[in-house]
Order: C-alpha cells, then structure tokens, then sequence
C-alpha cells in the first residue's frame, strides 16, 4: 500500500466523527485491497491540511482514477480544526490518468477546477434529524401516507443476512427497466455486506408477504447520518409499496440513532420526485471530469 493511504489510515483512526464512505474498511470492500489511494494535501507550513481518497483501477485498458463503487462521492478526511482544502488543488495533485471521474462534496463556497474539467452539480436527497419523531411522517406528501398504511398490512419487514437474495432482488429492478445489471452487483454488493456487518455498521432489510421476498435495501451509517447504500425489488405489482415501507422502516431506525437520512440522490426526475416526497431535501455535490488521450475517444461512445 502507498505511503499515503498508510498515512490516511493513521489519521482516520485520530478522527472523532469520520463519514463511512472515509473508512479504509469501506474503500477496501469497494475497491479492493491495494486498488485505492489517498492524495495528501498540505499547506504553505508543510501541515497535512486533508486527505481524499479515490479509486485507481482501468476501463478498457485505460488507466482510470474514479469514485469507489456504492459510494456516492469521495470525502475529504481531516482533522476537526483543519482548513478548508481547494479542489483545484486536489486535482492537481492526481496521478495522470486517461479517465478521470470525481463526484466530491463541494462545501460552501467551492474553489472550482479550471476549464480544463467538466464539472456538474448532482444533488443527493437528505432528511434532516429531527427530535421529534412524529415530524418524520408529517413531512410526506399525503400520497405516500396512503400507500404506507396500505402496505403495512401487507408486508412483513425482517433483517436478513440472505445477500444472495438480495442481490437477486437488484439485478432483478434493473432487468425490470430492461437494462443490464452493473458487473458490481455480483461482485461489489457481497463485500460491502460482509464489511459493514463486521464493523456494525449496516443492515439489509427486506419485505415479505406470504412468505415471499418481495424488495430489500441495504443501508451502511457512520456517527451522524444513515446512507441507503443500494436495494432491489421483483416484478410484483406490489413492490414499489414494499419499496417505500422499506424506506420508511429505515428512516425511523436512522431517527432512533439521532441520524439524518439520505437517499443518496438520483439524477432521474421519477426517482427524484419519490425521494422527495418523503420530505427530503436536496444537497448539491460535484461531478468532476477530464478525458486525456484515449480517454477522449471512450468519453465519446460513453
């Protein structure tokens, strides 16, 4: 392992409150051991200012440096009283690659990257921690509090360790779009199932009815916010309902942690419309790009 991801390691051991997507545990489930890296950033007093990880791997034989699988952007690990880091600094400091693929937490008031990048604003949806549990429901739109009592008296929620199940259930919402499950469902989900149950730090839930498997989700959490990772459901009339009582399961376990929600985003109106009917907020992150050499010509056909 490089100097720099063994350096990262000893400083997220130091951090009081690091995001889950920051634990070396993580990044080695999603990426493989020895496939991620970290870049070190310093300030004019040669002081480690941040750490961000990324993941270094190859798309059609081109060397690519790209956000780890099931992870919704790259966080920056620092010390709870260090300064702000600059993207435009970070980025400068990547090893050359043909395909570089980014989405960050963007901050306040982002330093932007030069015109050299393609950069995007994605939004991820987010439910505030509230104190008051009975506020959670009051924030749904009137449509999904109807579908919500309808499905509570159809479907059985439990805890599985069955991840064969579960990742039938994903690979079957993507063939029920009639599109090609992503390789990494295969074989990226199981390790970051097994890794999260290590580190207590995650659950897969699932819905029945009559003894059917009818959806599931997986949810991963840190100190202060519960994630909603990934989730499959069958082709059964009823499984957005199971869906959507699922997800309402799991934001009440996030309240009973003192957590936030989120969803993790999504960029298609439908689904987030859905997100956003649970009373979710939007929350801006960056999607940086650049494409050098062959990697222009991939970015073409992709």
């Amino acid at each position: 392992m490089a100097t720099s991801s063994k350096l990262y390691i000893d400083l997220y051991s130091e951090c009081a409150h690091p995001d889950l997507y920051a634990a070396p545990w993580w990044l080695d489930a999603v990426c493989g051991l020895d496939k991620w890296d970290a870049i070190r950033l310093i300030n004019k007093s040669n002081l480690t200012t941040a750490f961000i990880p990324f993941f270094k791997t190859q798309i059609r034989g081109l060397s690519a440096l790209i956000t780890p699988p099931m992870t919704q952007w790259i966080p920056v690990l620092t010390k709870e009283d260090a300064q702000d880091f600059s993207i435009d600094d970070f980025l400068k400091s990547l090893p050359p690659c043909s395909i570089l693929d980014l989405t960050m937490k963007s901050g306040e008031n982002p330093i932007l990257p030069s015109s050299a990048y393609h950069v995007n604003y994605k939004y991820s949806y987010v439910i505030p921690y509230h104190a008051l549990k009975e506020q959670l429901r009051l924030n749904y739109n009137e449509g999904l509090r109807r579908n919500l009592r309808e499905a509570e008296k159809n479907y059985t929620i439990v805890i599985s360790d069955d991840v064969q199940t579960f990742v039938n259930l994903c690979s079957s919402s993507y063939r029920n779009r009639k599109l090609k499950p992503p390789v990494w469902i295969d074989q990226i989900v199981p390790a970051a199932v097994d890794a999260l149950k290590k580190n207590g730090a995650g659950v897969i839930n699932l819905a029945i009815h009559q003894g059917e498997v009818i959806a599931g989700i997986l949810t991963g959490w840190d100190t202060h916010t519960t994630y909603y990772l990934t989730g499959g459901r069958n082709g059964d009339e009823g499984g957005a309902s199971a869906h959507a009582l699922l997800l309402d399961h799991v934001i009440n376990e996030a309240h009973l942690r003192g957590h936030s929600f989120d969803f993790e985003g999504s960029m298609h109106p439908g689904i987030a419309n859905f997100f956003q009917s649970f009373g979710a907020i939007p929350e801006p992150y960056l999607q940086v790009r650049k494409f050098s050499g062959m990697g222009r010509l991939w970015s073409f056909f992709h």
